[in-house]
């Protein structure tokens, strides 16, 4: 098992598996500028980790994060997925208590969200009178008028109203979450990470298959590879397969 801690986020492997937590529950992981350095150089060593799978982040205590700190507000776009920083591989969101703002928008980034039944979803930038814009592509999550309702209001919604909006996948009986999540990251991981990864570039990116040939491309590469083979032959002998990512 590797452990790695920063100051307010520690990041911990355990087979292919990577586990981020948000480490200032004082002040419901609030991100502040240490947090997001910190988020930033665990999501590069993720990506960066060859026997690294699947991520999963959450928060400790009560909260997934309250967003920015406002008392110390800080740039935050290095600290979100997807868009201040590369992360071709799967990540699950396991979300516990507020989940706000820029907290919100790394769970939207996350490409699988499992919630607590006493997660709360927000993002209040229209009241507050601020905005850096990432809130918008939440739509690119959930229709577009039930996204731009959160948006524009600023109200929060329930567990069980994300999930009826597709924005959590499960909700699940509060102090569970992390347990499911690490579940679902451990059946990803028993997967073969190449045809993993293009699912989810395919997936973030319609227009790959639709109007280009990188799709064919990514999709050959992968069942030319070692991994195919294995998947293939371990299917007919009835034994588990072994991927190596090859």
């Amino acid at each position: 098992m590797k452990a790695m801690t920063e100051k307010f986020v520690s990041y911990e492997k355990e087979g292919h598996i990577v586990k981020i937590t948000l480490n200032r529950p004082d002040k419901l992981n609030a991100l502040n500028k240490d947090m997001v350095d910190s988020l930033y150089t665990a999501w590069q060593e993720f990506e960066q980790d060859k026997d690294a799978r699947v991520a999963v982040i959450t928060g400790e205590g009560k909260a997934f994060s309250a967003g920015v700190d406002i008392m110390n507000p800080t740039p935050v776009v290095r600290s979100v997925p997807g868009i201040g920083v590369e992360v071709t591989k799967p990540i699950i969101a396991a979300v516990n208590g507020h989940c706000v703002g820029v907290g919100l928008v790394i769970a939207f980034m996350a490409d699988i969200r499992i919630a607590s039944e006493d997660a709360i979803f927000m993002y209040p930038e229209a009241k507050l009178g601020i905005t850096g814009g990432m809130g918008s592509l939440l739509a690119q999550t959930i229709p577009l008028g039930i996204a731009l309702e959160m948006l524009l209001v600023g109200d929060g919604i329930s567990a069980q109203r994300g999930y009826e909006i597709g924005l959590a996948n499960h909700v699940v009986p509060n102090g569970t979450v992390l347990k499911e999540a690490m579940q679902m990251a451990e059946k990803i991981a028993n997967n073969a990470p190449l045809p993993v990864q293009a699912l989810k570039k395919l997936a973030r990116d319609t227009n790959i298959m639709q109007s280009t040939g990188v799709g064919m491309l990514v999709t050959s590469a992968i069942s030319e590879s070692a991994d195919s083979q294995e998947g293939i032959q371990a299917f007919r002998e009835k034994r588990k397969p072994v991927f190596i990512g090859k």
